[in-house]
């Protein structure tokens, strides 16, 4: 009976513990489930807390019993004096309590009522704390994404110059003929560091609603990025391409690469990767501003020694 009782308070807090992870990782059907077994463990244990604490008063009485008989049979026996009649008394075998009644007294059900009703009253108050600790948490976890949407916002506002028009009171303009003008504007640089830049769009028009000289430090920045860190003679292909109302722009290079573990950072405000030459590492973070400003996304994918390719989605209208 003891093992059993240490067996369920281990699956209690087993169950209080997986409840409490569960919660504070937003696992809701797992929480539920962890708080019913939680629930069961409780019950199970104080009811065998009940039959052990009864079974053990019952034995405490046999004891007494043995004793009491023990006693009776060193004394001497009067059970067996003469009646009137001549006859001898003899005890009566029906009489005797039967060892059912002996080793299992009854329960009392209302103090055991009153146990489960005990329990149940503290689980209540567990499931109040719980329900407290969560909305605690999810208070703070929102504090914090609001936190670091306006810190990505400021890092953002940072980047850009400063009178940027709102979206809606731009023109639109042809991309293709940005990215276009770009590579001209930076071939010879491209070209004595070896890299020859090409654009390829599958239409001759892709028109944008966006600031042009933002666009222009997009592509420059990608550019001058891959100039930089080509480190040997290859080329950069821009490639342009819609897809219902998203522009996707894909440029890639064929030069060194970097290692899987610092592609994810190249964006990073200061960042420089251990192929580092010079430069504030402002490029493409500034980049990356860029396209956030005008609601895009912008990620890269490398590998050491497989070039770089860097790969934009931007709305078109």
């Amino acid at each position: 009976m003891k093992k059993a009782k240490i067996i369920l308070l281990s699956l209690t807090l087993i169950g209080y513990l997986a409840a409490t992870g569960c919660f504070l990782y937003g696992e809701d059907t797992a929480f539920y489930i962890a708080v019913a077994c939680f629930t069961v463990c409780m019950v199970a244990f104080f009811i065998v807390a009940m039959v052990e604490k009864h079974d053990t008063k019952a034995i405490t009485d046999d004891a007494s019993e043995d004793a009491i008989g023990e006693e009776t049979k060193d004394s001497p026996d009067t059970s067996e004096d003469e009646t009137p009649s001549g006859s001898y008394e003899t005890q009566d075998p029906f009489s005797v309590e039967s060892p059912a009644e002996a080793f299992h007294p009854e329960v009392d059900v209302e103090e055991l009522q009153a146990e489960l009703a005990e329990a149940e009253a503290e689980i209540r108050e567990l499931k109040a704390e719980l329900a407290e600790a969560r909305a605690s948490a999810e208070r703070q976890l929102a504090e914090a994404a609001e936190e670091q949407k306006k810190s990505a916002q400021s890092k953002v506002g940072m980047l850009l110059p400063e009178g940027l028009k709102p979206r809606d009171e731009l023109s639109t303009i042809n991309i293709v003929d940005v990215a276009k003008s770009v590579a001209d504007e930076l071939r010879e640089p491209a070209l004595r560091a070896g890299l020859r830049v090409q654009v390829s769009a599958t239409e001759g028009e892709i028109m944008v609603r966006a600031d042009e000289g933002l666009l222009r430090v997009l592509f420059r920045n990608i550019v001058d990025n891959s100039i930089k860190y080509m480190n040997r003679q290859g080329n950069l292909v821009i490639t342009l391409s819609t897809i219902g109302d998203d522009l996707f722009v894909v440029l890639k290079d064929n030069g060194e690469g970097l290692p899987e573990e610092e592609t994810g950072h190249i964006f990073e405000l200061n960042y420089q990767g251990s192929n580092r030459i010079s430069g504030n590492g402002l490029g493409l973070a500034q980049a990356k501003a860029v396209v956030s400003y005008y609601g895009g996304n912008i990620y890269a994918k490398s590998v050491k020694g497989g070039g770089m390719g860097i790969y934009i989605q931007l709305p078109t209208l």
